[in-house]
């Protein structure tokens, strides 16, 4: 190491305090604007998302012109997504997500909910769609959630903190020391 560098292993499951872990350091695994980039799904969803609708209050929903369900997510990844029947669900949610103190609650995106999600943890290097999306975002490693629709396979989220068992540890560990 150079002098003032710095080698510190922090992990959290709050992807907000993680950004701003990774900020701190000159080098980390996931950069902090890359985690940010990831974390703002408008960032990559017009590249790699499905068809999709950007709701801001109750009454656009009803101008939504896919038929239902669907998967009604944040624009900033919140964990607050789940899928909608109705147009009245779906405005008793945004309308719910209006009232809340997170300002980042308040912009929804609507898609057509997916067939089927595959859940890929990605390390850079990887092939596939993943791996594009790390590339595009300038991840060094995260879990991309693939929807499989009747047009193909498309992108529905990045974790760019996911949680690690041992094996997904082994992986990034690996990733890391290739990349030092």
């Amino acid at each position: 190491m150079e002098g003032g560098d710095v080698m510190a292993f922090i992990r959290t499951r709050n992807q907000y305090l993680g950004a701003s872990y990774a900020s701190l350091f000159r080098k980390a695994v996931n950069q902090f604007n890359a985690i940010y980039n990831a974390l703002n799904r408008l960032a990559w969803l017009p590249k790699f998302g499905p068809t999709f609708v950007v709701l801001s209050s109750e009454d656009v929903v009803e101008k939504v012109d896919f038929k239902p369900p669907w998967l009604l997510a944040t624009a900033w990844r919140l964990g607050l997504d789940g899928v909608v029947t109705s147009v009245e669900g779906a405005k008793s949610v945004v309308e719910h997500r209006n009232y809340m103190r997170n300002p980042l609650s308040k912009i929804s995106v609507v898609m057509p909910k997916p067939k089927e999600v595959k859940k890929v943890f990605a390390v850079a290097g990887f092939d596939g769609l993943a791996g594009e999306v790390l590339r595009y975002l300038g991840l060094k490693y995260a879990e991309v959630s693939i929807g499989v629709f009747d047009e193909g396979e498309r992108v529905i989220d990045v974790d760019p903190i996911p949680e690690l068992d041992e094996r997904k540890a082994e992986l990034l560990a690996d990733a890391a020391l290739e990349e030092a």
